[in-house]
């Protein structure tokens, strides 16, 4: 009993010093659009199950295939979204070309290209200071933090193949000179629970 206690000890004040350690992280949230529909389209039509479930494996799984291809980490999955992170020292211009990527991906896909099924997807970016939240270590940091918050919450305000960023993130293309020829783009700010007044940039494709 006393060996049990001073384990569980000695692993708590290990999470404790983790939770002085900070990391600067670009945050990406990227989400299945349709989901509920279809998932009555399927109860309502009798359709079986796995079509639904089958959608949203292939687009987790091509997505994460995706995101690493450009150095991002995956966190984990959300129901049908998935959250992932870049280092600090990621163009942001290559995470908006990821998701470009992502989108693009999905519209040249034979078995979901078009019809009730077709595979729509919609992001939001932050960046920012985080800590690491995971209870289980797995390699990858879990992080939680303002940005985190922004980040998800945001996520609201988008639709099919369209990108919300903070206005960190936009402010970091513009250092990179980015010149978002590929979108249009609306601006706005709301006020965010727990978080104040937020602004954000919303970028919609040509296809959205």
């Amino acid at each position: 009993m006393k060996n049990k206690k001073l384990n569980s000890a000695i692993r708590l004040a290990e999470s404790l010093e983790n939770i002085s350690e900070t990391y600067d992280l670009f945050i990406l949230f990227i989400d299945l659009c349709d989901s509920t529909e279809i998932k009555q389209h399927c109860y309502e039509q009798q359709i079986p199950d796995h079509t639904w479930i089958m959608r949203t494996i292939v687009f987790l799984s091509r997505t994460a295939r995706i995101i690493q291809q450009y150095s991002g980490s995956i966190v984990k999955t959300i129901g049908d979204e998935v959250m992932a992170t870049f280092p600090f020292n990621t163009n942001p211009v290559d995470i908006i070309r990821c998701i470009l990527e992502i989108f693009q991906t999905f519209d040249n896909l034979k078995s979901y290209k078009t019809g009730k099924f077709k595979i729509y997807s919609k992001a939001s970016i932050d960046f920012g200071t985080c800590f690491d939240g995971q209870l289980i270590y797995s390699g990858v940091i879990d992080p939680i933090g303002t940005c985190v918050d922004r980040c998800a919450r945001l996520g609201k305000y988008v639709s099919k193949n369209e990108i919300i960023i903070s206005e960190e993130f936009y402010e970091l293309l513009l250092e990179k000179n980015y010149k978002f020829d590929s979108f249009q783009i609306h601006h706005g700010k709301d006020e965010l629970k727990g978080l104040g007044l937020v602004k954000y940039y919303k970028l919609s494709t040509d296809n959205s």
